[in-house]
């Protein structure tokens, strides 16, 4: 225990500050996820071929591309021309992006692939009525989206999204590839100094279940709260 704890000699406190940057990432990578995976699945129902191609194959291309190779695209990639961008306006700069925003939106790219699956699912579980309904009240398209069609469609695909938002959890931890000091990282810094594998890759097992148990206990009181209205039937 005196290896975890917050005293000397302690690893706690690296512990605690990477959990929170483990948090960061993946709050980060959330709504530009969902916004983006809303985007591809509107354009998946576009009644614009163009649109349909480039939405379903965005959603193809990061389903197939593994998450490890889109965050070292991201990171070494963008840190490598915005330093060609500054060269070609002679300024000499060993400036790269940093390791969180990079991560969070590489993670953010390829969640948004996949709950554009899930959103395509839940607009095409909304009765065609629905639609109808807010046409004869004389929305426009926006506005008929924004309050008729987007909170049915919330509630349909919270479930799923649930999901991914735990996968999305355990997938920061690729980050610590990219010298993030996440919680893997730390973690695997102290295996590195003590050489105690077996003692403190169980306390981040112990860490991510914790994470994952407290997310499921918050997205069914979600789940719950998004269903208060719906009466229930023998």
């Amino acid at each position: 225990m005196e290896l975890l704890g917050f005293g000397a000699g302690g690893w706690g406190w690296s512990f605690l500050s990477g959990l929170v940057v483990t948090l960061e990432v993946a709050i980060l990578a959330l709504p530009l996820g969902l916004f983006l995976g809303l985007m591809i699945a509107l354009g998946r129902r576009s009644k614009s071929r163009l649109l349909r191609i480039a939405s379903i194959g965005y959603a193809s291309a990061f389903q197939a591309i593994p998450e490890l190779l889109t965050i070292f695209a991201i990171y070494h990639g963008c840190s490598q021309l915005i330093q060609l961008l500054m060269s070609q306006l002679d300024v000499q700069t060993a400036w790269t992006v940093p390791g969180v925003g990079a991560g969070s939106f590489a993670l953010s790219l390829v969640f948004a692939a996949y709950s554009s699956e899930i959103w395509l699912g839940a607009l095409a579980g909304i009765g065609r009525g629905q639609y109808e309904a807010a046409l004869s009240l004389g929305l426009p398209g926006i506005a008929s989206l924004r309050n008729v069609i987007l909170p049915q469609a919330f509630r349909l695909a919270l479930p799923g999204l649930g999901n991914l938002w735990i996968i999305l959890l355990k997938d920061t931890a690729l980050v610590s590839l990219i010298s993030v000091s996440d919680f893997m990282r730390q973690v695997n810094l102290a295996v590195a100094a003590t050489h105690r594998y077996f003692v403190l890759y169980l306390f981040a097992c112990l860490g991510y279940i914790v994470l994952t148990k407290i997310s499921e206990f918050g997205l069914e009181r979600l789940n719950l709260r998004t269903s208060r209205h719906l009466v229930r039937t023998a």
